[in-house]
């Protein structure tokens, strides 16, 4: 039993980043739900991963003050039933540099035809056309956060075009525009690329429907690294088996794990990542100290706020 409770893949490695904590605080990890729910009863704050700290976890923890999870967003949350004195905060800001790299592995990947090249080697064939490259390359990033503004600024280091869709910013750094979201079908007409990333909500549930990808180039590409349930995914289906657009790098998709059935497994136009994207060999470096410091700030005289604090 312990004060502070880490329940996620790679606990352990996260709890020995922690470094010193307040006075008289202890902490246990734990990989398992399982193991997590047998281990919560004494908890104050629990951290991590929301597949593990599932109900069961949080029922097992009835001292729970504080939940840190380590995902930006909070649909997964709202299916927790939590006491009202339970503070929620969120990861916000510490998965840019993974997304960021995965966009541009789709990216890139496309422009350079990595299918053709690989196919060309393996078949000892000398030759290929010109690459194409990101330089000029006009970006639309739906949603305008911390993530966002993490890809942006690479993509400026790029020479790419940046342009950002959001419903309550109208500025950001590493953004050369950004537009409401209401001009998302117009934004998206003159992008190559147009990159997901804004939360699920009720509000973005089916944002990228049939009139946006209707609404895309036949050249773009378009890259979901948020949720499944924001791109309409038969729409999406539909215009990929035709030519509708180049092609989509996807992450995470309407059902998880992707169904072995699911024609987007076929598609040669198509690049699947198993909702990676936020997974990092560097997590326990980046999470400890997010979570450290919301340990330090909740156990303070007074309690400071949690930094990425949520109300639901």
């Amino acid at each position: 039993m312990a004060d502070i409770l880490i329940a996620m893949g790679g606990a352990s490695a996260v709890a020995r980043e922690l470094g010193a904590l307040p006075a008289g605080l202890t902490v246990a990890a734990a990989e398992t739900a399982e193991e997590a729910a047998s281990l919560a009863g004494d908890a104050r704050v629990l951290a991590g991963m929301p597949r593990i700290i599932d109900q069961a976890v949080i029922d097992a923890a009835p001292r729970l003050e504080l939940l840190q999870m380590m995902t930006s967003g909070v649909d997964l949350i709202r299916s927790l039933r939590l006491p009202d004195k339970v503070a929620i905060a969120t990861g916000r800001g510490i998965h840019g540099p993974q997304l960021s790299e995965l966009a541009f592995y789709f990216m890139l990947n496309f422009l350079r035809d990595m299918r053709g090249q690989l196919a060309r080697q393996a078949a000892a064939q000398w030759g290929g056309h010109a690459p194409r490259v990101l330089l000029g390359r006009h970006v639309v990033i739906v949603g305008v956060g911390s993530t966002s503004e993490a890809l942006a600024a690479r993509c400026q280091a790029f020479g790419m075009k940046v342009t950002g869709l959001s419903a309550s910013r109208d500025a950001a750094p590493g953004f050369g525009a950004i537009r409401p979201m209401g001009d998302l079908t117009a934004a998206v007409a003159q992008a190559d690329f147009i990159v997901v990333l804004t939360p699920l909500t009720q509000a973005t549930r089916g944002l990228i429907d049939a009139d946006v990808i209707a609404a895309m180039p036949a050249h773009a590409v378009l890259i979901n690294l948020a949720r499944g349930p924001v791109v309409d995914e038969a729409a999406l289906i539909d215009a990929l088996q035709r030519g509708g657009i180049a092609g989509a790098g996807l992450d995470v998709f309407e059902r998880e794990p992707l169904p072995a059935d699911s024609p987007l497994w076929q598609l040669d136009n198509v690049l699947i990542t198993p909702h990676t994207g936020g997974a990092s060999d560097r997590v326990p470096q980046q999470f400890a100290p997010l979570l450290a410091d919301n340990i330090a700030r909740w156990f303070a005289e007074p309690r400071q706020e949690p930094r990425n604090r949520v109300f639901l």
